[in-house]
């Protein structure tokens, strides 16, 4: 007998990412303002490639050097930007990733601090 779940509309069925994939909060200062107040959306093409910090709340299954709690850096034209029941999350693949800021510091690496 088939699951009849899927057809109605307020199933609420489980989301995972799949393969490299990385699912991200939307950060909440990701939108910007310009020095004359106009509000330009944090997945908006912008010339000075702006890159954007959010923090990590699922990875995919290949995903070797992030992990769920992880801020990560991308560009936002490398985003896929889906609605999950009603909250947006941006969905990025790991080689689009540029810097993996943890809470932790792995033995012997040095770095920077957010």
């Amino acid at each position: 007998m088939p699951d009849d779940r899927s057809s109605r509309p307020d199933a609420k069925l489980a989301v995972h990412v799949t393969a490299d994939r990385i699912l991200c909060a939307v950060p909440d200062d990701s939108d910007r303002r310009t020095k004359g107040g106009i509000l330009i959306p944090a997945t908006a093409k912008s010339a000075d490639r702006r890159g954007l910090w959010a923090e990590v709340t699922e990875v995919g299954p290949l995903v070797r050097s992030v992990e769920s709690g992880d801020r990560v850096l991308f560009l936002p034209d490398a985003v896929i930007e889906v609605d999950v029941r009603g909250e947006v999350f941006l969905i990025v693949r790991e080689r689009d990733v540029h810097a993996v800021a943890s809470g932790e510091r792995a033995a012997g690496k040095t770095g920077l601090y957010l």
